[in-house]
């Protein structure tokens, strides 16, 4: 097994932070900012390309294996909007909230209170700066956006997201409900299983 006990997250969104650590608990996860490294500006067209980009910077910086993770939401009546934008989607520096209402006024200028929609996260784990075999894991959640919010809890659209089959937006959901079928908790299964794997044969 491959000794992944220290992981530096290359992110700086604490809510991110505390869902890997809850996701994670045999690792000690430290966030890219302690260590103060910048991440640069995102120029991939995938969420893969992203990924990894963030995590060879952070392992670059500080020669511990790093996990780069880049997510969205995935609306198909919006051309795949907010995508790749997720975390800027009103603008440049947007808040969640400002994001959350920017969705749900695109939302509305289509007349629509509800639709499809998915969440998509990618995670690369790489362990040192020119590891030919990153460690690739995916998670996708089916579920709609409302343009009613409820909940507090979470980040990002949690509280406009309701995931297949749940009358509960994430945002209604504590942590743990939250990690047995987030889009992030099933990607990290996948790694946690390949982290386990890796090199064991």
């Amino acid at each position: 097994m491959v000794d992944q006990s220290t992981i530096v997250v290359a992110t700086n969104n604490l809510g991110k932070l505390k869902e890997f650590a809850l996701l994670l608990p045999s690792n000690n996860i430290i966030s890219q900012s302690s260590l103060n490294i910048t991440p640069e500006e995102e120029l991939g067209e995938t969420f893969f390309e992203n990924s990894l980009q963030k995590a060879r910077v952070a392992n670059a910086a500080s020669n511990m294996p790093s996990l780069g993770d880049d997510s969205g939401l995935i609306v198909p009546a919006l051309n795949n909007l907010p995508g790749l934008r997720s975390a800027r989607y009103a603008h440049q520096n947007a808040t969640d909230e400002e994001n959350r209402q920017h969705l749900k006024k695109e939302l509305e200028a289509l007349d629509l209170n509800q639709t499809k929609a998915y969440f998509v996260c990618v995670l690369v784990l790489v362990k040192t700066s020119a590891d030919p075999f990153p460690l690739i894991a995916t998670g996708l959640l089916e579920g709609s956006v409302k343009t009613v919010m409820r909940g507090a809890n979470g980040f990002g659209y949690d509280s406009m997201f309701y995931p297949k089959d749940s009358n509960l937006s994430l945002g209604e959901m504590n942590a743990k409900e939250k990690a047995l079928l987030s889009h992030r908790g099933k990607a990290i299964q996948v790694l946690k299983r390949k982290i386990e794997g890796f090199g064991s044969e």
